[in-house]
């Protein structure tokens, strides 16, 4: 039984055998005609899509984010226009490019001022043709036998000796035909272009050169097209900071390609279109080529339309702008023609102190009998302002140990810095003064020796003067010194503020003095000098009771609609509290009550401003003897009682008069009333020569 079974088992498994061998025979007979296939019939195909490298691609960039004012008032648009693109292929050729420029120099009518001689020339080589051994014909024509021949001379400095020996006879045929003239203005445009990177042949192109072009599309072998574009316009006028864009400065191409533009991008070149590049630029269109090893596209590109930029709403109201630079051509022309000085510039920047938005930031300069804006300067232009300083200096004597009661009397310096001599203004004798009082009057002895008695200087009374005493050297003179400007540094002065521009000045700093008698000048603001941007910010930290707050332009990052209309909001700018100023809010109100007095007290220097809400500290910095000697400064803030506006006034080369006040009582004005968008023209303003009659300032 046992034999019976063994033999059915022997004769069942070659037949399992038999069966499998028989299975894969049949799966490699399926494997080999399927490879016979992809080899014989698919072969080229697959041998094509091996080759092929993808995601190359060229852009042509949307269109850019608007800016609108804090009131929705359009201020930066685009102005759309068309323009001729080009696509270059990987080893298209000079030859080439004459032929594609041949035809559309047919089409389009070019602008011709940036041809070179060394167009010119590459262009003559190229109508000379080639001979049929595929050499240029110039080489026959400028290079001697031995020097064509030569293997010691390299191809680069043959066509070097051809272009040398290229003479305006040669020329002069070329350049006194137009056609040649528009035909080479398109092939320099065409040599520009790189790789797959969409070029800008010609751009605004007119109705009937769109028209002309598109029935000619089909002859250009798929390189050419037409692409919207857009230039920049300023509704409002261009006044402002909003800044400018051009091409990619060479020295940053390859910052900007790290981050993903192309080379032919526009980019923000100054103030906020630099600031907010990655905001107003939208995501490019772009074309994806599929392409062999070569370079060559391989079929149609894939095609992505892209998004336009975020429109920004600025903090900046455009009419208040516009408004305050009349106000300074007025006050200027005024105060030249009733002689306070050679003045020809004045500065403002108005700024909520709470929130830190700038309202205005504006500057005018006359020259050459005309007004020029000068608005950058309140960012970049630093001035010693004068007794504007001494709220600060004030501030200071507090954080030292207290603002003490003085007998304001001149000091004697004998030998001194800047005189024999240090008094408040005009020699005056003011008297018995407070911190509130000393601001008031602006006594310049009372900032002085509140100063300088913890830098361990002596001022010895004789019954009607003082005299200076004490050394420079001293640790505590150096401690005092660096403490006074640690406090102006909190406040805003000597520091960038942080506003949102991009090259904002410091000013100059003097360090410390080896002269004890120069602090007593840096308490008064005589010493080191400020930008006006630095002065409003000091104005709104006094106001706000302590906060040193970022000015920023930025008000509202919104989506485009594509209209002139507000789209959805995306983001709002966040107040930043930089620092809180090292004083009470006793002390800060002190100041604040000196201010008050400045414009409401009986011998402020600033009454005239005493029917108004507006409460400050006037400057006068002597910068040079002569005509336009000195610097009139203002800063404050209104309503005094409840601030929502802070704002500094800067006016160089006066030497009399009040048209700083003056200035900010008209700006204030302004401020309070408002402005529709209608109203551009300036109201009349009565001139008046009225001054105090009590003048105490430094």
């Amino acid at each position: 039984m046992d034999n019976e079974n063994k033999k059915k088992k022997k004769k069942f498994l070659p037949a399992r055998l038999n069966l499998l061998f028989m299975v894969v025979f049949i799966l490699f007979t399926i494997l080999i005609i399927r490879l016979g296939f992809v080899q014989i019939v698919n072969g080229e195909y697959f041998k094509t899509q091996s080759e092929m490298t993808t995601n190359i691609e060229a852009s042509v960039q949307t269109e850019r984010g608007k800016m609108f004012d804090r009131h929705g008032e359009l201020v930066v648009t685009n102005i759309p226009s068309f323009a001729l693109t080009y696509i270059r292929i990987q080893g298209t050729s000079s030859e080439e490019h004459l032929e594609y420029a041949e035809k559309i120099a047919s089409l389009v009518h070019m602008p011709t001022k940036k041809i070179t001689k060394r167009d010119w020339q590459d262009y003559w080589v190229l109508k000379q043709g080639k001979t049929p051994a595929g050499a240029f014909k110039a080489y026959e024509m400028k290079l001697t036998e031995e020097e064509l021949n030569s293997k010691e001379i390299e191809d680069s400095e043959k066509y070097r000796l051809v272009l040398d020996r290229i003479t305006e006879e040669d020329l002069k045929p070329l350049k006194e035909d137009e056609e040649h003239e528009q035909i080479l203005a398109v092939k320099r445009e065409l040599d520009r272009a790189t790789n797959l990177d969409v070029t800008f042949v010609k751009t605004d192109l007119t109705e009937k050169e769109m028209a002309v072009i598109g029935e000619h599309l089909g002859e250009l072998e798929g390189r050419f097209g037409i692409s919207s574009t857009a230039t920049r316009a300023y509704p409002k006028g261009n006044e402002f900071f909003f800044g400018s864009i051009k091409s990619i400065p060479a020295d940053r191409v390859d910052h900007y390609l790290l981050k993903g533009y192309a080379r032919n991008n526009l980019v923000g070149t100054s103030y906020l279109e630099t600031q907010y590049e990655g905001l107003l630029k939208g995501q490019d269109k772009t074309y994806t080529f599929t392409t062999t090893k070569d370079g060559k596209p391989i079929g149609a590109p894939e095609i992505s339309t892209g998004t336009r930029g975020h429109d920004l709403v600025l903090s900046v109201d455009m009419n208040l702008q516009n408004k305050i630079g009349k106000i300074l051509e007025e006050k200027i022309s005024l105060a030249r023609g009733r002689g306070d000085g050679p003045v020809n510039s004045a500065y403002v920047v108005m700024m909520d102190p709470n929130s830190g938005e700038v309202l205005a930031m504006v500057g005018r300069e006359y020259e050459n009998g005309k007004f020029t804006d000068d608005s950058y300067a309140t960012l970049q232009k630093a001035f010693e302002m004068g007794s504007t300083v001494k709220g600060a200096t004030v501030l200071a004597m507090h954080q030292m140990g207290g603002a003490p009661v003085i007998n304001d009397q001149p000091i004697a310096l004998r030998g001194g810095p800047k005189g024999n001599e240090f008094s408040s203004y005009g020699g005056n004798r003011i008297g018995v003064v407070n911190d509130k009082q000393a601001l008031e009057q602006s006594s310049n002895v009372y900032m002085g020796i509140g100063i300088g008695q913890y830098a361990g200087l002596r001022f010895p009374y004789s019954g009607s003067t003082y005299s200076l005493s004490g050394s420079a050297n001293t640790a505590k003179f150096k401690e005092t010194f660096n403490k006074l400007k640690g406090v102006y540094s909190s406040v805003g002065l000597g520091v960038k503020t942080g506003i949102d521009l991009p090259e904002e000045a410091l000013g100059y700093e003097g360090g410390i003095p080896i002269n004890p008698g120069m602090i007593l000048y840096y308490t008064i603001g005589q010493y080191d000098t400020y930008t006006p941007i630095q002065m409003a910010q000091y104005a709104s930290t006094v106001a706000n009771g302590g906060y040193r707050v970022q000015p920023h332009l930025l008000k509202e990052v919104r989506y485009s609609t594509g209209t002139d209309e507000l789209g959805p909001l995306v983001s709002e700018f966040d107040t930043k509290v930089i620092n809180r100023i090292d004083n009470t809010k006793e002390e800060i109100n002190r100041v604040k009550e000196g201010f008050y007095m400045v414009t409401h007290g009986s011998r402020g220097t600033a009454r005239e401003l005493n029917d108004t809400m507006i409460a400050g500290k006037t400057g006068t910095a002597q910068r040079q003897q002569g005509p336009g000697a000195y610097n009139l400064t203002f800063i404050g803030y209104a309503p005094y009682d409840n601030p929502e506006v802070a704002f500094s006034v800067v006016v160089p080369n006066l030497n009399s008069g009040h048209v700083n006040v003056e200035i900010v009582d008209e700006i204030v004005k302004a401020y309070n009333e408002g402005y529709t968008p209608e109203d551009t023209e300036a109201e009349d303003d009565e001139a008046t020569d009225a001054e105090s009659e009590e003048t105490s300032e430094e």
